[in-house]
């Protein structure tokens, strides 16, 4: 879990790094939000009624027990038999091994960044804990049978799990069904459930407080590692060409998940009918966003 944080704070590095960048991106937003990247509270909001509806197969403004279950199935399955390259239903540690390293070809600066997460913990002499390992984690909560293998039944059955224990605290109500206004509760409760592990964690003394030298301690680890990411060469120093190429990354990236709206999209269609004059092929204004009236004719 911690490297997993460490690696966290060092995208968040790239990304305090890239102020100017998103300056810039903001600066060329003349018709409000863009389709793209979850950059914005409305963004967040609007995606999780997405998910919500998506899993709301009956339509009834509530999720349940089996709903839930069937959409982590859909998610959590869809790794698992891509994983499963034999296709036997077992999932071994050599498969997740390579299913995790096909995918970090695929994305190569998040590669440079996990591998110089792990460069970093193997100087501090902590690559070996199982706390950093997240195949040995997840492998040590589903394994049930500990046969050092995945199989698909010990997988349904860890997503089952999971979905009780979730209902269980989020089913304020004991109806066997999740409202939004729960699911928003739960997500809330498990903020505050990481927060306070985090807190508790950092106070290395258990006296309730935080101290400024266990705050600066807290913070340290996650920070070599930042700061290894951004050093491409490792020299020890960060150069103002170093700098400039992590902003140049991030703005890379964030261009990359802006998407252009197709000229037949509902919306540009809709727009189209009613005499919108938004250009094909370019992104249409966000709802509640002002659109400019057609030309009239001459």
């Amino acid at each position: 879990m911690k490297s997993f944080f460490a690696v966290g704070v060092g995208v968040l590095t790239l990304g305090l790094l890239s102020s100017s960048v998103q300056a810039q991106i903001q600066a060329e937003r003349k018709t409000g939000d863009l389709p793209g990247p979850i950059d914005s509270l409305s963004d967040l909001q609007d995606s999780a009624r997405m998910v919500f509806k998506m899993a709301d197969e009956n339509n009834d403004g509530q999720i349940s027990q089996k709903e839930a279950v069937d959409a982590a199935d859909l998610a959590v399955g869809g790794f698992f038999f891509r994983a499963d390259r034999d296709g036997n239903g077992v999932l071994t540690k050599d498969e997740a091994r390579q299913a995790k390293d096909d995918f970090l070809t695929t994305k190569p600066w998040l590669k440079y960044a996990v591998e110089t997460a792990k460069a970093t913990k193997a100087q501090e002499g902590q690559a070996n804990s199982p706390a950093q390992n997240p195949l040995r984690s997840m492998l040590a909560v589903f394994d049930t049978n500990n046969d050092q293998q995945l199989s698909a039944a010990e997988v349904r059955q860890g997503i089952q799990t999971a979905i009780q224990g979730l209902f269980a605290t989020a089913d304020t109500n004991r109806d066997g069904q999740l409202s939004p206004a729960e699911v928003n509760a739960g997500a809330a409760g498990v903020a505050r459930q990481l927060a306070q592990a985090s807190f508790q964690q950092a106070d290395k003394d258990h006296d309730g407080q935080i101290s400024q030298q266990e705050f600066i301690q807290s913070i340290e680890e996650p920070a070599k590692v930042a700061f290894a990411i951004v050093d491409l060469n490792h020299d020890g120093r960060i150069s103002q060409q170093e700098a400039q190429t992590a902003r140049q990354v991030v703005m890379s990236k964030m261009r990359s998940l802006n998407m252009p709206e197709p000229a037949n999209s509902p919306r540009n269609m809709i727009n189209s009918a009613l005499g919108s004059s938004t250009t094909p092929g370019q992104p249409a204004p966000a709802p509640g966003q002002p659109v400019a009236p057609a030309a009239a004719p001459r």
